[in-house]
């Protein structure tokens, strides 16, 4: 038998006088969502904790340094892959230049247009859920092709 095990991911929503910093994953072949808007992050390495993560993670993807505030945890389970586990932040402002990115293309966006963006539908429904700076757990079930199956959220 294989043994089970989740992978640990971060993803911070980084937030600027009503803009989130988003970032279009169009340059990297090893995401399954590439071509489409995601906040910022990645997978945590063995040892790190989620914060360590998403820190780490914004300094390589954008070159600037965060205060993370931790929103919640997802969980995606699809049949054919390992669930990842992925805790979610957000940031109010940040410290540093802004710099190009080897992820995608850093963009800001208007609070109020950022459910307009092409981004995976289960993002689309936490989104409101962040800009109300709730407390989450989200289950994410999807298909083999990354297909929202389902999505129950427990408020914290």
């Amino acid at each position: 038998m294989e043994e089970y095990y989740k992978i640990i991911s971060a993803c911070c929503y980084i937030r600027d006088n009503n803009k989130v910093l988003m970032i279009y994953r169009n340059k990297k072949d090893s995401h399954s969502n590439k071509r489409s808007y995601r906040g910022l992050g990645g997978k945590a390495e063995q040892g790190e904790s989620p914060i360590d993560c998403i820190k780490r993670e914004v300094k390589e993807e954008a070159g600037i340094d965060i205060e993370p505030i931790w929103r919640g945890v997802v969980t995606f389970s699809s049949p054919s892959g390992k669930d990842w586990e992925a805790h979610i932040f957000t940031a109010e402002g940040f410290k540093g230049e802004l710099a190009s990115s080897d992820e995608g293309e850093l963009c800001w966006v208007n609070e109020s247009e950022i459910l307009n963006l092409d981004m995976p539908e289960a993002d689309k429904k936490l989104i409101p859920l962040l800009l109300s700076e709730e407390k989450f757990h989200a289950h994410v079930i999807q298909d083999n092709n990354k297909n929202l199956i389902s999505l129950k959220v427990n408020k914290i």
